[in-house]
C-alpha cells in the first residue's frame, strides 16, 4: 500500500516535470527518500499489520526508484526526441516560409523596377514633346522675327526708292524748269 502511494506520488511529479536536469533529479531522489520515510512511519500509528522486514522494503524501494527514474530517463529522451523532431518541422515550415517570402520580396522588386522604367519611359516622351513643342515654338519666332525683319526692310527700300523717286522727279521738273 506504501508503494502504491508513493508511485503515485512519483507519477505526478514526473507529469509535472517532465524534462529534469541531473541536480533536479538528485534533490527529487533525496526528497523521495524523505517522504518514504514519512510514509513508512505513518503506517506505524496506525494498529501493527504484518509487515515485510526494513531492508527489504527498502530494496524494494530503491529498486522502484530504480526504475521510475529509468522512466524518467526514457521520457526525457522521448521529449526530447519530439522536440527535436517539432524543431525540425517547424524549422523547415520557416525555410518554406522565408523562400516564399522571399520569393515575394523578388516579384516585388521586379514590379518595382518595372514601373520604375515605365515611369522614367513616360517621362522622358514627354520630355521630348517638351523638348519638341520648345523647338517648334523657337522656329516660329524666329520666322516670325525673320519675316518681320524682312518686312520692315522691304518697308524701308520702299520708303528709300520713294525718296530716290522724289528727288529724281525734283531734279527732272527743275531741268525742265531751267530749260524753259
Amino acid at each position: 500500500m506504501a508503494e502504491e502511494v508513493l508511485t503515485n506520488e512519483i507519477d505526478q511529479e514526473v507529469n509535472a516535470n517532465p524534462v529534469i536536469s541531473t541536480d533536479e533529479n538528485e534533490q527529487n531522489t533525496a526528497q523521495n527518500q524523505e517522504t518514504e520515510s514519512v510514509a513508512t512511519e505513518t503506517p506505524a500509528s496506525k494498529p501493527k499489520t504484518k509487515r515485510a522486514p526494513k531492508k527489504v522494503v527498502e530494496k524494494q524501494t530503491i529498486a522502484g526508484e530504480e526504475v521510475k527514474e529509468e522512466e524518467k530517463t526514457e521520457e526525457v529522451v522521448i521529449s526530447s526526441e519530439e522536440n527535436t523532431e517539432e524543431q525540425n518541422e517547424d524549422k523547415s515550415k520557416n525555410d518554406k516560409k522565408k523562400k516564399k517570402m522571399k520569393e515575394k520580396e523578388k516579384k516585388q522588386l521586379a514590379e518595382k523596377k518595372e514601373k520604375l522604367k515605365k515611369k522614367k519611359a513616360v517621362a522622358k516622351r514627354k520630355e521630348k514633346a517638351k523638348d519638341a513643342k520648345k523647338e517648334k515654338a523657337k522656329k516660329a519666332k524666329l520666322k516670325a522675327k525673320a519675316k518681320k525683319k524682312d518686312k520692315a526692310k522691304k518697308a524701308k527700300d520702299k520708303a528709300k526708292a520713294k525718296k530716290i523717286a522724289k528727288k529724281k522727279a525734283k531734279r527732272t521738273k527743275a531741268k525742265k524748269n531751267k530749260k524753259k
